[in-house]
């Protein structure tokens, strides 16, 4: 019998390109909340980033196909659990540079970019900065993006378009 190993199957599901954002990881996101391996048996419980996402479903067979790749697994149970819930703050820093040279500004007002860890309420957050130029010469245009996780805003410097990460 061969053992798993779980830092290989953690290794393979955190390297698996989110669908909608492929530039980002599931790892980068901080979508991983348990991995467990018994025997040659498999368990990854995962976050998903907002209730109803359109994506679980592909998330799920690429992270099957992906964990199927380590040696001496027979089995894989992939499931999506909202408690806790998924957190904007949970995305790597590598995740927010990633997101950025996409285009897509990272979630503002992240937690662990506050040393005291206390969260801005909404009204009072930062502005977003412009992906494209860093500008914080921008406006909310619409909360709804072209994901639930994702809003439209406008730079008044470079006068670009673009989306942002909503923090969650």
């Amino acid at each position: 019998m061969t053992t798993v190993d779980v830092d290989a199957i953690r290794d393979a599901v955190a390297s698996v390109p989110d669908p909608e954002l492929p530039p980002v990881t599931v790892g980068m996101l901080g979508m991983i909340h348990e991995v467990s391996v018994d025997g040659g048996e498999v368990v990854v419980t995962l976050l998903p980033t907002f209730a109803g996402c359109p994506a679980t479903e592909m998330i799920e067979r690429d992270v099957r196909e992906a964990v199927a790749s380590v040696p001496g697994v027979e089995h894989i149970d992939v499931r999506f659990v909202y408690d806790p819930p998924w957190s904007s703050d949970r995305i790597s820093a590598e995740g927010h540079d990633r997101l950025r040279d996409f285009g897509i500004a990272p979630p503002v007002g992240a937690t662990h970019d506050v040393p005291d860890a206390v969260r801005r309420l909404p009204i009072a957050a930062a502005p977003t900065p412009c992906p494209y130029c860093a500008s914080t010469d921008t406006a909310k245009e619409s909360g709804f993006g072209p994901t639930p996780c994702r809003a439209i805003h406008y730079c008044n410097a470079c006068r670009q378009p673009f989306e942002a990460f909503k923090h969650l």
